[in-house]
């Protein structure tokens, strides 16, 4: 499966996500990151991935035995804009493995696979965050209409969570920084991170196999953070955190966030962003 992502479709993502980190909107800031141009969101280039491996780990045998699935991503090599990129699915007897790389050449941007598994235990006293019910409804229907046309729930589900994250709930990991890395000022948006370079690293998503279909969600959605990991080194952070999630107060997903944060030397105050 060949795919490509223009400027139209990350816009479409920022919109649903709230993420506009200058590095998929401006060139200079991607070369922060030694990046060649734009970068296009891994969450965007990931979804047809979801679906196509979702859909293969659903038609595995023993749903009985291993109802939930385990998505996992390792995001190599960012994906650029207007780039083509081939995604190949390795069938294997446990699991479906994937590599994501350019149509020319053999460097990797993705790799990851899925496979069934054990409902997993979520257990967490952080403070539950219930997503309005009007806000999720017309959210959905904004995804099920754009880039989520015809994509499972689960898909659905986890860009859902992930974007209300990013948009209103990033803070919660700057907040765990020790003094040389911590913020100069707080900031309100993404796009206002002047001081810091922000990069998903991995992405995983463990859920229960039902919502590896298509149809409407149910708004009543809520969530927690926790497990918050962070490993510091001079003007570098490395970790993990987590995102359990509740649909209908019932827990259906975890999702396991890999973040790199690191300060940059010399800050970019007016990044002019190219927005198509």
């Amino acid at each position: 499966m060949d795919l490509r992502f223009d400027s139209q479709d990350i816009e479409a993502w920022a919109r649903l996500s709230g993420d506009r980190n200058p590095i998929h909107f401006d060139r200079e800031a991607a070369l922060r990151m030694n990046a060649a141009d734009v970068v296009v969101h891994g969450m965007l280039a990931m979804l047809p991935i979801k679906q196509a491996l979702g859909r293969a780990a659903a038609a595995d045998p023993g749903q009985a035995a291993a109802p939930w699935i385990h998505f996992k991503t390792l995001l190599k090599a960012p994906v650029l804009r207007d780039r083509d990129v081939s995604l190949a699915l390795v069938h294997r007897v446990d699991r479906t493995g994937f590599k994501l790389r350019p149509c020319t050449g053999a460097a990797e941007h993705f790799i990851g696979g899925a496979r069934r598994i054990q409902p997993p235990a979520w257990e967490s006293d952080a403070r539950r965050i219930t997503l309005p019910v009007g806000e999720t409804e017309a959210w959905l229907r904004h995804f099920e209409d754009g880039l989520g046309k015809q994509l499972d729930q689960w898909v659905a589900l986890d860009a859902l969570v992930f974007g209300d994250f990013i948009r209103y709930r990033l803070c919660t990991a700057f907040d765990r920084l020790g003094p040389a890395l911590r913020l100069d000022e707080q900031f309100e948006h993404i796009q206002d991170l002047s001081s810091h370079l922000l990069v998903q690293t991995t992405h995983q998503t463990v859920f229960a196999g039902e919502l590896c279909c298509a149809g409407a969600l149910p708004p009543v959605v809520d969530y927690q953070i926790d497990n918050i990991d962070l490993v510091e080194s001079d003007d570098e952070a490395v970790g993990t955190l987590d995102l359990g999630v509740h649909l209908q107060q019932r827990h259906v997903m975890t999702i396991t966030l890999g973040l790199m944060i690191r300060k940059l030397a010399h800050p970019q105050e007016n990044d002019t962003h190219e927005h198509h």
